[in-house]
């Protein structure tokens, strides 16, 4: 009986640890805002072009710049239209991870460095799941456009993000 209660202390033990690391982590990267309601109501917008080899795309995107924002993203929205997306502010830059919970439609997920350089793609992200997408590089922004909407465009990695709020800080 000895044994028995000392292997589930262990476990009890371990799965602590793992949720404290877990929790820290999230704190770390900032991501561990949640969302009170959701959906969200509409966000001020602006014009974000892709810069590609395929020619510019111009995409009109909601612009989710506070933790409680960008915790909602498009949660319980409906299907994004091809030019529509939702722009996250990720500053100060680092890793940035992302997960499709209540999120009814797929998504796809470009990532940008601080100069706007796509240097992560994740195409057609799985409705409703909990599974956790994102790099550990340095991420500036994170542009949500429906899903297939990446590939249809030509936004490849390497592609560039003109950024609303690099437009503003020029000189």
């Amino acid at each position: 009986m000895r044994v028995g209660f000392l292997a589930l202390a262990m476990l009890a033990l371990g799965m602590l640890a793992l949720t404290v690391l877990a929790l820290a982590t999230a704190l770390a990267t900032g991501q561990a805002v949640a969302c009170e309601r959701y959906p969200q109501p509409p966000l001020p917008t602006a014009e974000v072009v892709v810069q590609s080899a395929g020619g510019d795309r111009a995409i009109t995107a909601e612009l989710a710049t506070t933790d409680e924002q960008r915790g909602c993203g498009l949660m319980g929205r409906p299907a994004l239209a091809p030019d529509r997306g939702m722009l996250f502010d990720m500053r100060p830059p680092g890793p940035a991870f992302f997960w499709m919970d209540n999120t009814p439609e797929p998504l796809d997920m470009l990532f940008a460095d601080p100069t706007g350089v796509i240097i992560h793609i994740e195409h057609d992200a799985v409705p409703l799941s909990r599974r956790v997408r994102g790099t550990r590089k340095a991420v500036a922004a994170v542009l949500e456009l429906a899903g297939g909407s990446a590939r249809r465009l030509g936004i490849r990695l390497g592609d560039r993000i003109v950024l609303p709020w690099a437009k503003a800080q020029r000189p």
